[in-house]
């Protein structure tokens, strides 16, 4: 695995460039010495608390990002590795029982684990031993499943883009990059940042019906496992109230 500074450091480097500031800048808004943000960018210096917190909010941090880049500075020191291997019986017994579309998937790779029926019927083709992004960009009907397809997809890579690094195995980021760099919207979608990447904390999607063709809104949960421990997330749309 990655040393975990290492993708902080990138991701702040990359947000503060994206934002067009420079360090002297951004010390200003966050009342972080341009020093001090330089070594945390450079990867020498563990950020305190209290200076990610300044940089979260000058840089527009989404909530998704700050949880993530928080649980990465102390999962060295306090976490210990989730249980892996085949989805017990009891867990597939729950996603069963949800009427709404739902599957279980890896964090951060998007590995598809287990799939429910009513998910079946939303997302053709994105069934278990699959994945997100390659679903999304490789399969055709991704695009028709997806009202705002283009908008949805480079959230998706963005999110991985920043979220798998120092979680997912290098290699297997190499294998997902080096399939999905088939689509030829690829190249865009991971080199740069999505016109509104606050969308991850307020996920409403606009999904098509299948047998229909008629849209609708639904929102994304994404629901993680603590006990017991789980290396996947529960993931459910359900119909948006709004």
């Amino acid at each position: 695995m990655e040393d975990p500074h290492t993708p902080i450091a990138r991701y702040l480097r990359e947000r503060r460039e994206s934002a067009g500031l420079t360090r002297a800048a951004l010390s200003g808004m966050a009342g972080i010495s341009p020093a001090l943000i330089q070594k945390i960018e450079q990867g020498t210096r563990t950020p305190t608390l209290e200076a990610l917190t300044g940089l979260f909010d000058a840089l527009e941090v989404p909530d998704l990002f700050r949880s993530h880049i928080l649980m990465l500075s102390i999962s060295h020191r306090y976490d210990t590795p989730a249980p892996s291997g085949a989805v017990p019986a009891s867990d597939l017994l729950l996603l069963n029982a949800i009427p709404f579309p739902a599957s279980f998937q890896v964090y951060a790779s998007y590995d598809v684990l287990a799939t429910n029926a009513a998910w079946d019927r939303l997302f053709p083709g994105l069934a278990t031993g699959t994945t997100l992004l390659e679903w999304m960009l490789l399969d055709p009907r991704s695009r028709t499943s997806l009202v705002d397809w283009y908008e949805q997809v480079h959230l998706c890579v963005y999110g991985f883009r920043v979220m798998s690094r120092g979680v997912v195995p290098q290699r297997r980021i190499d294998e997902l990059v080096a399939s999905c760099a088939r689509a030829p919207e690829w190249t865009e979608f991971w080199t740069t940042e999505p016109a509104a990447p606050s969308d991850l904390d307020a996920p409403v999607l606009r999904i098509r019906d299948p047998d229909t063709g008629a849209s609708a809104r639904l929102t994304m949960h994404n629901l993680g496992s603590t006990n017991p421990r789980r290396d996947w997330a529960l993931i459910v749309f359900s119909p948006t109230l709004n």
